[in-house]
């Protein structure tokens, strides 16, 4: 099925790649046969390509302006020829160049990058000549077969074949140069964290792997390790060598043997013969792929110039296309060794926990920023949106229904920048680890973080939490005015916060208690002002000041924030004497 899919795609980018040639040789042979026609019936022996020669033009000056007419026929028809068996060639090599490196990482990171460029340059070359033959093409068709020029469309498509070979140009060089990878976070220094920068140099050292030159923090639920540039957001200078990139919200619901073994796989990439594959070839060919799905999507100011590129994505695509089948499984190797480098610094449960777990909560993550989003569209400022999504784990996820997913999960892959992964139940079998050894204990929130490896986390997470916020605001979410915020859900959050915070423990009873609670008795309780406010007690309003602000409102409003607080502090069928103080004091105050 994979073959007829490549003969097929080859099919039709032979037809894209010849159609434009065809097209002027054949115009170009019908004027000719048409002039030599003419010729014959004035009895002329020779045609006028015989007529056009040099020695009869010595002969007979009174021809040069005949020929001189008739000599960019000639050149199209040329051109038609060379530029079509050159698209030709073209297509044939990506097949014997696909064939020579085989599954080879080391022959494939060799040829596939000059290949790529050398390509581009042709094909922005073929772009502008066959744009050429189409143009004069259409403008010899329609004066010779209805003696009228529509120049305004003849002229765009000149026009947009020149656009298209400078676009191709322009990529050819884009890819030549080191790719560059932008991401919203904070880079580490050795001398402010020095005990993550230790961690990674401890797994690196034991695996005979070259430690990253720079460490990377950020909110992306994902972990990787890149040799491309990267750009991070709010900082000017570009980051060179290989950059480690840690998830925050993911590091914080991870053990310290789960992101040993993360980073041992990541670090495995860069060891062995996959360290030249991976600074090599994986840059190239992810920039020619998001190359080619750019210029495919682009909106052009010129119709014809997106015509006029589509001979060269149909080419570029069949290339991508070809060299994926020896990708394809060589991808598949690599992970399979980097989880086996993960192993030799982890154990490879750790590895098959860690895998779960991103699959398991990354929709908490995806519903935490639409939540984020939507506060701010009210006016609400997030303080830190990964203590969040530690919190939605530890105390909102349905333990009893975790191991029902667990069996379409692990057919999911992890999404990376490089390159797609295999399937975790195929990473796991590798690992040994089979899903029956999973249990809930191992997918929780666990007692001793892996955040704690990197010093001032919370500090870094709060700096973050402000970019992601105006990343947000960049992309079009809208910030109300001070007038438009709704203050009486915070108020209703604020005395929650004081209650579940009267003993000095966060009980997952009091939490569920407490939301679902302030969810009945106003649609607008807010579970993140909540949250935050459980979590950064200095933030909490005074008891005394939510009592006077709320000593104006109704007998019934009081009565409900009473009995609000009082089932938050009978959650867990007992109360503490600070908890009870606590109800005194809003009973004394507001329902006498």
């Amino acid at each position: 099925m994979k073959k007829l899919i490549l003969v097929v795609a080859f099919l039709k980018a032979l037809v894209l790649l010849v159609v434009i040639p065809l097209f002027g040789f054949g115009v170009s042979r019908w004027v000719l046969h048409d002039m030599n026609a003419e010729l014959a019936k004035e009895n002329a022996n020779l045609t006028i390509r015989q007529l056009c020669t040099p020695e009869m033009l010595s002969q007979f000056p009174s021809l040069q302006a005949l020929c001189d007419e008739v000599q960019p026929i000639f050149w199209m028809q040329n051109c038609s020829i060379i530029s079509g068996v050159t698209a030709i060639l073209l297509l044939l090599s990506f097949i014997f160049f696909s064939v020579v490196a085989g599954k080879s990482r080391t022959r494939i990171a060799i040829i596939f990058p000059p290949l790529v460029f050398c390509s581009l340059l042709v094909l922005s070359v073929l772009v502008l000549i066959q744009g050429a033959i189409l143009t004069y093409g259409a403008y010899l068709a329609e004066s010779t077969a209805i003696q009228r020029v529509h120049f305004f469309l003849i002229g765009g498509i000149g026009i947009g074949a020149l656009v298209g070979a400078v676009s191709l140009i322009r990529s050819s060089f884009k890819l030549a140069l080191k790719q560059k990878h932008s991401v919203i976070g904070t880079t580490l220094n050795p001398t402010s964290h020095p005990v993550i920068f230790s961690f990674v140099q401890d797994i690196a050292k034991k695996l005979g792997a070259s430690p990253p030159d720079n460490i990377v923090v950020g909110f992306e639920p994902n972990f990787y390790v890149t040799s491309a540039g990267v750009s991070v957001i709010g900082d000017d200078k570009m980051l060179t060598g290989e950059t480690l990139f840690l998830s925050l919200p993911l590091t914080r619901i991870f053990t310290q043997e789960e992101i040993k073994a993360v980073i041992g796989h990541e670090l495995g990439h860069f060891r062995g013969q996959d360290t030249y594959y991976s600074r090599k070839f994986s840059p190239v060919y992810v920039g020619l792929t998001h190359a080619v799905s750019a210029m495919a999507t682009e909106e052009s100011e010129n119709i014809s110039s997106g015509i006029a590129k589509i001979p060269a994505l149909v080419l570029l695509s069949y290339m991508l296309d070809v060299f994926h089948r020896n990708i394809s499984t060589i991808g598949r190797e690599r992970e399979f060794d980097a989880d086996k480098a993960a192993t030799e610094v982890a154990a490879p449960t750790a590895l098959a926990t860690s895998l779960l777990k991103i699959s398991l909560y990354a929709h908490a993550w995806d519903n935490l920023q639409k939540k984020t989003i939507s506060r701010l569209e009210q006016g609400k400022i997030t303080r830190n949106i990964s203590q969040l999504f530690s919190s939605t784990v530890k105390y909102d996820i349905n333990k009893e229904s975790q191991l029902d997913v667990l069996s379409n999960i692990a057919q999911e892959t992890i999404s990376h920048p490089t390159d797609s992964h295999p399937l975790t139940a195929n990473r796991m079998q590798q690992l040994g680890v089979q899903m029956e050894s999973i249990d809930n204990s191992l997918l929780s929130f666990p007692t001793e973080s892996s955040i704690n490896l990197i010093e001032d986390h919370i500090a870094l997470e709060e700096k973050l939490t402000i970019l992601q916020q105006q990343y947000y605001v960049a992309l079009g979410a809208q910030v109300p005015d001070e007038s438009d915020i709704n203050y009486g859900a915070t108020l209703l959050a604020a005395f929650g916060a004081h209650m579940v915070l009267a003993d000095g423990k966060v009980e997952k009873e009091e939490i569920d208690n407490a939301e679902a609670i302030g969810v009945g008795l106003s649609k607008d309780f807010d579970r993140i002002d909540f949250r935050e406010y459980c979590h950064y007690p200095e933030t909490l309003p005074p008891i005394e000041d939510l009592i006077d602000t709320v000593s104006e409102m109704s007998a019934e409003a009081k009565t409900a924030i009473y009995g609000y607080l009082k089932e938050i502090a009978y959650a867990d069928n007992e109360i503490s004497l600070e908890e009870n103080n606590l109800l005194n004091q809003v009973k004394n105050n507001l329902m006498n």
